[in-house]
This record gives structure tokens, sequence and C-alpha cells, in this order.
């Protein structure tokens, strides 16, 4: 063989042994492990959606990198991840343990010192054991003495008195003593405990134990993401998931003043979150959807009537066994209004929030992406964020059902409020600066004004009283006929004019024709025939009173007695 073909076989060789390096290297890359930001939380009523990104180096080929900070309650089926600069392989959720610490000899003096001091504690309680094993032998050859005893036939009465003061003394002195030794040897028990439990923790320490017990129960959530890439590149890796443990509840604050006729509606959200992951200075946008919600339509299975037949008392005992009810119960599931609590005081510009708020409508969902950094601590408190604020058009006025109450009650009518794409919630009322109360926000009712009760007004005097009531009975005819006559009397004490819708009523008859309810006198009213309800609208001077009478009959058949009356 010629010298040029060894050359030219040695540089083959030597090309193909660099591209099996490179060949092998690129597929035994070793994962890298990242701790990626959270970059924004999407909230639902019930859940949230974590966004993450990290900026990652890629070489050729394929590329396995780990992304912990990951919450130990995600949802595993909702994982997805993407990337502009490389092909996402897989993406997958993984669960990884600390690994146990090495030992080291660091504590072997301390471990020294522990066992001398528990080594001087267990002579100073033979000490202590022999002194009281003492005493015990003491009192009891004292108690033995044939003198204490009582056992010498020539005692004298002087002799046994100085016997029981000897007895005394001596055992007095010797309960002494041995309390003292208890209380000695009580202090050494604890002061051995105490070394015991250190020279437990410091074996486990040397041993590399006591990291690894206090890590072990303490798993490791993480997201791991295969990637593909022609060739070497940095690039950006997205992914996100779904939790349940977060939710946000609607409040409202509204706001009057009697020099304006606008309210001010503050719309708030309630975050809470036990993710297990801060949410550190990020940005959320909250959605009305639910997403732990059932998507599938319900369907209607066929409801059936029959006749229910009664059983005679004796029959009962003997047909219950075989009876059958033909009839369909329907459930009635009732929907409680939660009243959350959680309110803190938070002022903001009004001036500058709807800069900071983007609504979006879809078909199904309302979106509020907050343009502010917020940071939501996972320990499942409350935490008030401001969606938006609006001045609605408001009109002021006095109402009362003298009927039922005899105060006056301020209202404002409210509309506009339903620009404001706002789900039913509590509200806190505010007039003039003072504190209201509270009320619930129905933001599904189909009216386009809220009526808002502001508060009671004492200082409008009313009173209602029956002042007539006639029951007679024709004789030529089965009818009995009561007619009955209120008075309303309504006195306005303040320094201004002021309006005032008054209510009442008269009975509605149902389900027969043998009763019939006349209006013979409104007083002025309008009234509502399918509620019976009558409605007068009364102004009032300064220090001016109205009197208002209507008068109603009822006919009914005699000898028999109506219901509700």
């Amino acid at each position: 063989m010629n010298p040029s073909s060894k050359r030219n076989r040695h540089t083959k060789m030597y090309v193909l042994l660099i591209l099996l390096s490179f060949g092998f290297s690129t597929l035994a890359q070793s994962p890298k492990t990242y701790t990626p930001k959270l970059q924004k939380v999407t909230v639902y009523l019930q859940g949230a959606h974590l966004y993450y990104n990290e900026n990652v180096t890629l070489q050729a080929g394929n590329n396995e990198l780990i992304f912990e900070n990951i919450s130990p309650y995600i949802n595993v089926a909702s994982l997805q991840a993407a990337s502009k600069g490389a092909v996402v392989m897989e993406v997958k959720h993984q669960i990884k343990y600390k690994e146990k610490a090495i030992a080291t000899r660091k504590y072997d003096k301390e471990i020294e010192n522990v066992l001398d001091s528990l080594e001087d504690i267990a002579y100073a309680m033979k000490d202590i054991d022999n002194k009281v094993y003492v005493l015990e032998t003491e009192k009891s050859m004292l108690m033995n003495n044939r003198i204490i005893k009582g056992q010498q036939l020539r005692d004298s009465l002087p002799t046994l008195r100085d016997g029981m003061a000897f007895l005394k003394e001596k055992l007095n002195s010797i309960y002494e003593q041995s309390l003292k030794l208890e209380r000695m040897k009580a202090k050494l028990q604890k002061q051995k405990n105490k070394l015991d439990t250190r020279y437990s923790s410091l074996l486990l320490l040397q041993s590399g134990q006591e990291v690894f017990n206090r890590t072990a129960a303490q798993q490791v959530n993480q997201v791991v993401v295969t990637l593909f890439c022609d060739a070497a590149t940095t690039t950006q890796v997205n992914f996100n998931y779904f939790v349940q443990n977060a939710s946000w509840v609607p409040v409202y604050d509204l706001q009057a003043t009697s020099s304006t006729n606008n309210f001010n509606l503050k719309y708030f959200a309630n975050v809470t979150q036990s993710t297990g992951v801060e949410w550190t200075s990020v940005p959320l946008t909250l959605s009305t959807s639910n997403p732990t919600e059932t998507n599938v339509k319900p369907e209607l299975s066929p409801w059936y009537l029959s006749f229910m037949e009664y059983l005679r008392n004796d029959r009962i005992s003997k047909t219950l066994s075989n009876a059958r009810v033909p009839m369909q119960m329907e459930s009635l599931s009732i929907k409680k209004k939660s009243n959350s609590d959680g309110y803190d005081d938070v002022e903001e510009d009004q001036k500058y929030v709807q800069n900071y708020v983007q609504i979006t409508e879809s078909i199904i969902r309302t979106e509020y992406e907050i343009k502010l950094n917020y940071t939501i601590a996972a320990d499942g408190k409350m935490h008030k964020v401001l969606i938006n604020q609006k001045e609605v058009p408001m009109i002021m006025e006095f109402a009362a059902v003298p009927k039922v109450c005899t105060d006056a009650f301020l209202m404002a009518k409210v509309t506009g409020w339903e620009d404001m794409n706002i789900l039913p919630g509590n509200a806190r009322l505010y007039f003039d600066g003072g504190y209201v109360g509270e009320m619930y926000l129905d933001a599904s009712t189909t009216s386009d004004t809220l009526n808002v009760n502001l508060g009671r007004d004492k200082t409008i005097a009313i009173t209602r009283k029956k002042i007539k009531e006639d029951v007679k009975e024709k004789i030529f005819a089965d009818d009995k006929v009561e007619t009955r006559t209120i008075e309303i009397v309504v006195r306005n004490t303040k320094n201004i004019p002021v309006e005032i819708v008054l209510e009442d009523q008269i009975p509605i008859v149902t389900g027969t024709n043998e009763i019939r309810v006349d209006l013979f006198e409104s007083g002025g009213a309008t009234l509502d025939e399918a509620t019976g309800k009558l409605t007068w609208k009364v102004k009032l001077k300064v220090k001016d009173t109205k009197k208002i009478t209507f008068t109603y009959q009822i006919r009914y058949p005699k000898g028999k007695t109506i219901a509700g009356l």
C-alpha cells in the first residue's frame, strides 16, 4: 500500500471518529434544569391557568429540559408547551424526590461531648440512688427499734415521750432529704432527655439522615419538555397548565352622594389561591368562565302523569307492599347566595383605572386583563383586585310601604350598570361618605333599572289605620259582603319639599269565582290588577301633611271562611 493511500485511510477514519463522537454527544446530552418565573395567570371563577416562559440555549438534535417551580396540584391533562425556535417532541409531568445527603464526620466532637455529659448524669443519678437507699435503710432501722415499737416493759411515760420526739425529728429529716434527692433526680432526668434527643439528632446529621428525613416527604414537581432543532440556537420555551386551587368572587362598592345624580360603582374581585406556587408580581386576567363545570348538555327524560289512588286505612297495611307510585318526583335544588367576606380598603385613582384594564367579550365569556402586576400569596386568603369602575346615573326618591313598616326609605334608581358586564355578588353601600349596609347585586335580572336602598328616613312621619269596617249579610241572597276603608297619613318634617312613593294593596283572588274583590275608592292610586298593588306618588311641601284613603269590598258566600283574610 502506498503512503498516499495510507494517509487517505487515516484521514477518513479520523473524520469518521469525529462524526461518531459528535453524534454520540448529541444523543447523550444531559437534561438541563431551570426554575422559570411565572409570567401571567388567568383566574377563572373556579381554577386558574398558570403561564411560564424561559429563554434556553439548545444544541443541534434532541434537548431535554426540566422546569421546576411547578404547582403540586397541576392538572396533567391540561399541560401544553410551545417554542418558536424548535419542535416540541414531548411534554410531560414528573415527580422527583430529594436525594439522600452524604454522611459526614463534622459532628464527632459534639457527639463526644454529649456522651460525656450523659455519662456524668448517669453517675450523678447513681449517687442519688445510693443516698436514697441509705435514707430508706435508716428509716427501716428506726421504725424497727424496740423502743419505738414500745416493746420495753419498763418504759416510762417520759421515755416514751422522748422516743416519739426523736422519731418525729428523724422522720422529718429523712423525708426532707428524700424530697431534695427526688427533685435533683427529676432535673437530671430532664437534662438526660434533652441530651438523648440531641444525641439522636447528631447521629442523623452525621449520617446525612436528618436532611434526608426533612426533605423526603417534599416532592418536587417538574415539567419535562423534549425539543428538537436542526442547529444550535437560543430560543424561548412556553408552557402552561390548569390548577383547581384558585378562584375569584365578584364584590362591589356603591357610593352615592346627595349632591350629585350619579352612582359610583366599583367592581372588585376577591382572588384566592392555594396552588403551592407564589404569584409574585404577575399580571392577572380574570375570566367569567368555569372550566370545572361540565360542558355536556342535559337531556330530558319523559315526564309521566297519572292519578294517585288514596287507600282506605284498613287496606293500607294489606296493599302497601304492592303499591306503586306512578308519579315522578322532581328534585328541587336550592342555590344559596354566598355571603363572602374579605373586604379591605383599596383606594385607586378613578381617572386612570380604565387605562389598566382591558375587557374582552367572547361568545361565552368575558375576560378582564389587568395590566398591573399583583402578588397573590398561596395562603388561601382573599386578595382584593379592582376590575372596573363607572359613574352611572341615578334618580333618588323616597318610598314607603306603611302596611309593613311606617318608615320612609330613600331609594336610588340606577341605570346603565348593565354595560359593565358584571356578575351577581355582594355590594357595600355608602351614602354621603357613611356606610349604609350591604345588598346582593343581582346582575342576572332582566330589568335595566337597579333599585338600591340608601337607608331609612325618620323625618317623614307616616301612619296607617283602618277607619271603617262594615260586614253585611244579604237576607235574600247567599252572599256576605265586607267593606273596609284604610287611611294613610304622611307628613314632611324636613325643611325641603320631598316626593314619596307610597305602596299598599288590596287582596286578589285565585282558584275560585265565588270570591269577588272590588276597589270602590282608590284615593288616586294606580292599581296593578295582577298583584293588587296600589301606588301613589305624593308631593309634600315643607311641613306639609297629606291624607290618603282607599276603600275596597269583598263579596263571598255565607257560611264559608276565607283563608288569608
